[in-house]
Formats: structure tokens, C-alpha cells, sequence
């Protein structure tokens, strides 16, 4: 079973097989702003926050209050990324793309195909024209021109089991993949010939960052490891927890990251990839999803509803 459905996207509606082809839209929702949100991410002055039932929410006042915008699906959504300040995409299950071209005001279906009974995982995109899209089945789907057209890779460790990708990261030229079951694929140029990294543990990978000129990878068990472009050497990071690390952001002056996961926990590491400060939140919420806009600092979790704190309370 892919654990991070387990974890994070299997909630109340979950993934139906036999739902009707014709998309409905999303309900407008009196308490959508608690509900569980999956991916949040910064777009200018605002920060946007997508989950289940199809849910989009945006904030334009630093978290104060939150708006759920009309969602023409109502399957759960799993990533956002913005590609430039006008375009952004949305990912989710049932093999749906969603795509903004007024800087995420409002948003239309580009790819939606529940007879595939296939999960897109995330969405990142690095240019304007350069985007990615990874999904169940070991799928990568790459765009060179803006979404107009997509390739796709099919990667797998072993012949036989295609593993369930989760993030993609990229550094230079070179492109890393983070997947189940100890899954990590690279590629030179970040689009082709993709080969297996061999991991040093058997667990799955949930997210990948970039810390200076490394990769930072992070799965199960508190499991976070460096990995050098070229030479794909690995360096372990004692992380003082054995809580599942779900998600990442870079802080604005790229000097930290921020690691958060289950048990409410947040890893603070500096820009050489250090450990530099542990904390766990008492209520020990599992954190699904971590921005940071300016100084303030936007989780959401499990718990439902997205909060924030300043980003100096994680940090100093």
C-alpha cells in the first residue's frame, strides 16, 4: 500500500475508482478552511493551499483568513506549483491536472481521467516552460513547453514493480527523484536516461530538497540523507527522530530549511545540511505540508486547518 496515501491522501472521499467520468466541481464549503490540506505553497503576497474534496484554498493576509476559490473537481488534490506570476497547476487523484493562467484567481481542468485509476503525487515546476509531474506507477511526466505537450517516463528499480513516485527536485542540469520503497532515480540532464540511485535503506522517500550544491532527501523513520550531483555519494543526517518526514521548504534567503513530518516534528538545517534545531509540537500533529511567506511560517496537518508562526519561533 503507498504509505503516503496511508498517511495523507486517503481521507474522506479517497480514491474512487468507479467515479463518474464527468468531473463535478467542489462544493463551496462553510468550514473548508479546516480541512486536512495536503500542499501549501507562496505565490507573491498570497499562499495557496490545496486537499481533499477538491478544496483550493488561498490566503491574502498572511494567514489570517483564508478563501476556498471555486475548484472545478472535487477529487483530492495532492500539489500546487506556479510556473511564472500568472500560470500555476494543480495536481490530484484520478489523473487531474488543474491549470491557472491569472496567477491562481481561478482554475480549469487541463487533464482529468478517472478510468486510469491513477494518482498524480506532485507537481513542480522550475521554469516557466520546464515542468514535472509524478504520479503512481512509477509515472514522471515532463513538459518542455509550458504544458502544451507532456512526455513520459516510466521508472522502476526493479523490472517488475514500478514504484510510486512522490518529488522531484532539480540542481543544475541534474534532476533527483524521491519514491517508495527505497525508490531514488537520477538523470544528467533532468529529463532523460534516469537511473537508479541504490538506497542505503529500504524505506520509502517522501520529499527531496536542495541544500547549497546537494540534494537532501527524507523518508520514513526520520530517515535524511545529503546526495552529491555526480558522484551520488550519500551522507546520513542524524535527525533525533524516528518520526516520517513528509515535506520541506527552503527558507526565502536559502540559508535554512525546514523539514516537518509526523509527531508534529520540524528539523531546522542550515545551509551545509546540519542539524541545527529539533522541535515537536505538543499536540503531536502530524504535519503534511510546510511554506514559508516573509517571516511567517504555514503548516498544515492532519488535524485539519493550516497554522502559522513565525518563522524566528522554529529557528532562533
Amino acid at each position: 500500500m503507498l504509505l503516503r496515501i496511508i498517511f495523507c491522501m486517503f481521507l474522506l472521499q479517497g480514491g474512487n475508482a468507479f467515479a463518474e467520468i464527468d468531473a463535478r466541481p467542489a462544493l463551496q464549503l462553510p468550514l473548508a478552511e479546516k480541512a486536512v490540506m495536503l500542499d501549501l505553497e507562496a505565490h507573491g503576497n498570497n499562499v495557496f493551499a490545496v486537499g481533499e474534496r477538491g478544496i483550493i484554498l488561498r490566503s491574502t493576509d498572511q494567514g489570517a483568513s483564508w478563501e476556498q476559490l471555486e475548484s472545478p473537481i472535487d477529487v483530492t488534490l495532492t500539489g500546487i506549483s506556479f510556473a511564472s506570476e500568472k500560470e500555476g497547476w494543480i495536481v490530484g487523484h484520478e489523473s487531474t491536472i488543474l491549470h491557472s493562467v491569472d496567477g491562481g484567481a481561478t482554475w480549469a481542468i487541463k487533464r482529468y481521467k478517472p478510468e486510469e485509476e491513477k494518482f498524480y503525487m506532485s507537481v513542480n515546476f522550475v521554469t516557466p516552460q520546464l515542468g514535472y509531474v509524478l504520479g503512481t506507477d512509477g509515472e514522471l511526466w515532463v513538459t518542455e513547453d509550458a504544458g502544451k505537450s507532456w512526455d513520459v517516463s516510466i521508472l522502476s528499480v526493479e523490472e517488475w514493480y514500478q514504484n510510486h513516485l512522490f518529488a522531484i527536485e532539480k540542481l543544475g542540469k541534474t534532476a533527483l527523484v524521491a519514491a517508495e520503497r527505497g525508490g531514488v532515480f537520477y538523470s544528467e540532464d533532468g529529463l532523460t536516461n534516469w537511473q537508479v540511485v541504490p538506497s542505503p535503506y529500504e524505506g520509502s522517500f517522501f520529499g527531496v530538497n536542495k541544500v547549497a550544491n546537494h540534494y537532501l532527501i527524507f523518508g520514513m523513520s526520520g530517515q535524511l540523507y545529503l546526495i552529491k550531483p555526480g558522484s551520488l555519494e550519500w551522507v546520513k543526517i542524524n535527525t533525533e527522530t524516528d518520526q516520517f518526514l513528509l515535506d520541506s521548504v527552503a527558507t526565502a534567503d536559502k540559508q535554512q530549511v525546514l523539514v516537518v513530518g509526523r509527531g508534529g516534528v520540524v528539523l531546522v538545517l542550515n545551509k551545509k545540511g546540519e542539524l541545527v534545531k529539533k522541535t515537536e509540537d505538543s499536540s503531536r500533529v502530524d504535519y503534511t505540508a510546510v511554506t514559508v511567506l516573509g517571516e511567517t511560517v504555514y503548516l498544515a496537518s492532519m488535524a485539519g486547518g493550516i497554522r502559522t508562526m513565525p518563522l524566528n519561533k522554529l529557528t532562533d
